[in-house]
């Protein structure tokens, strides 16, 4: 898959743990989702808090080109991030892992995701507020 070239203003630095490894402390790919869950969740705490405040965020689509290995010996890789496209409901973040160490970049995904709400079952539409406040952290129109 080709992503594009974005320039991503969110960067969390994650810690590796022991468990995130197998035997040879090589970092599981599974793992690379829960860093970018993670950093996603901070995404919205800092830029849109309102947003997961009143609707729940669904994962409907994701994909990743792996292209190095992580390793706990590394203890630090940040995880980058940015929302490339915001639908009606939906939206894209895009999303890379970099050695803090060496800046190589380890993997690159993309995650498509709807606002929901639970109670009623159905999706939300982006609010004129929310797409407001992530286009101004972005710097670009979405």
């Amino acid at each position: 898959m080709n992503f594009p070239e974005i320039e991503y203003h969110h960067v969390m630095p994650i810690q590796l743990r022991w468990m995130d490894a197998d035997a040879f402390g090589h970092v599981n790919n599974t793992m690379y989702f829960q860093y970018y869950d993670t950093a996603k969740m901070d995404y919205f705490r800092k830029v849109c808090p309102q947003l997961v405040d009143q609707c729940a965020i669904v994962t409907v689509h994701l994909e990743a080109d792996f292209m190095h290995q992580v390793f706990t010996k590394d203890e630090l890789v940040n995880v980058e991030s940015a929302i490339v496209r915001i639908g009606h409901s939906s939206f894209t973040f895009q999303q890379r892992l970099v050695g803090v160490g060496d800046g190589e970049v380890k993997c690159v995904g993309q995650t498509i995701m709807v606002l929901f709400d639970v109670k009623k079952e159905a999706t939300v539409p982006f609010t004129p507020e929310w797409r407001k406040a992530i286009e101004a952290y972005e710097g670009r129109a979405l």
